[in-house]
Protein backbone atom coordinates (compact mmCIF):
# COMPACT_ATOMS: atom_id res chain seq x y z
CA UNK A 1 0.00 0.00 0.00
CA UNK A 2 3.28 2.85 -0.55
CA UNK A 3 3.82 2.98 2.96
CA UNK A 4 0.13 5.23 3.40
CA UNK A 5 -0.50 5.36 7.13
CA UNK A 6 -3.35 3.68 8.56
CA UNK A 7 -5.28 7.08 9.20
CA UNK A 8 -5.28 10.89 8.70
CA UNK A 9 -6.33 13.21 11.63
CA UNK A 10 -7.95 16.33 10.57
CA UNK A 11 -7.98 19.18 13.81
CA UNK A 12 -9.49 21.95 14.62
CA UNK A 13 -8.48 23.82 17.86
CA UNK A 14 -10.27 26.03 19.76
CA UNK A 15 -8.84 27.90 23.04
CA UNK A 16 -10.89 28.39 26.20
CA UNK A 17 -9.11 30.72 28.95
CA UNK A 18 -9.81 28.89 31.90
CA UNK A 19 -9.30 32.07 34.27
CA UNK A 20 -11.65 34.04 31.68
CA UNK A 21 -13.92 30.86 32.06
CA UNK A 22 -13.60 30.71 36.32
CA UNK A 23 -14.36 35.34 36.35
CA UNK A 24 -17.60 34.73 33.92
CA UNK A 25 -19.00 31.90 36.59
CA UNK A 26 -18.17 33.51 39.20
CA UNK A 27 -19.98 36.82 37.89
CA UNK A 28 -23.03 35.12 36.10
CA UNK A 29 -23.67 32.26 38.82
CA UNK A 30 -22.65 33.70 41.77
CA UNK A 31 -20.15 30.80 42.70
CA UNK A 32 -17.44 31.51 44.96
CA UNK A 33 -14.08 31.11 42.58
CA UNK A 34 -12.18 28.04 44.75
CA UNK A 35 -15.50 25.92 44.28
CA UNK A 36 -15.60 26.01 40.61
CA UNK A 37 -14.62 22.68 39.19
CA UNK A 38 -13.27 21.53 35.71
CA UNK A 39 -16.75 19.84 35.27
CA UNK A 40 -18.35 23.97 35.73
CA UNK A 41 -16.09 24.88 32.97
CA UNK A 42 -17.08 22.38 30.56
CA UNK A 43 -20.49 22.46 31.12
CA UNK A 44 -20.53 26.63 31.23
CA UNK A 45 -18.38 26.44 27.58
CA UNK A 46 -21.02 23.93 25.97
CA UNK A 47 -23.13 26.27 24.22
CA UNK A 48 -19.80 28.08 22.71
CA UNK A 49 -18.71 24.48 21.71
CA UNK A 50 -21.88 23.47 20.21
CA UNK A 51 -21.35 27.04 18.44
CA UNK A 52 -17.85 26.50 17.15
CA UNK A 53 -17.70 22.62 16.19
CA UNK A 54 -21.56 22.17 15.13
CA UNK A 55 -22.09 18.96 17.42
CA UNK A 56 -20.92 17.67 20.82
CA UNK A 57 -19.85 14.37 19.76
CA UNK A 58 -16.69 12.65 19.26
CA UNK A 59 -14.95 15.86 20.25
CA UNK A 60 -11.99 15.65 22.73
CA UNK A 61 -11.13 17.84 25.80
CA UNK A 62 -7.80 18.79 26.50
CA UNK A 63 -5.55 20.80 28.88
CA UNK A 64 -2.64 22.64 27.89
CA UNK A 65 -0.39 19.24 27.93
CA UNK A 66 -2.32 17.28 25.95
CA UNK A 67 -3.93 15.35 29.18
CA UNK A 68 -7.72 14.72 28.40
CA UNK A 69 -10.37 16.09 30.29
Amino acid sequence: MNNLPERINVMRVVTYGVQQLVDDIHNWREIDPNEITIEDCLEFIQDWVREDFGTLDGLIYQDENGEEL
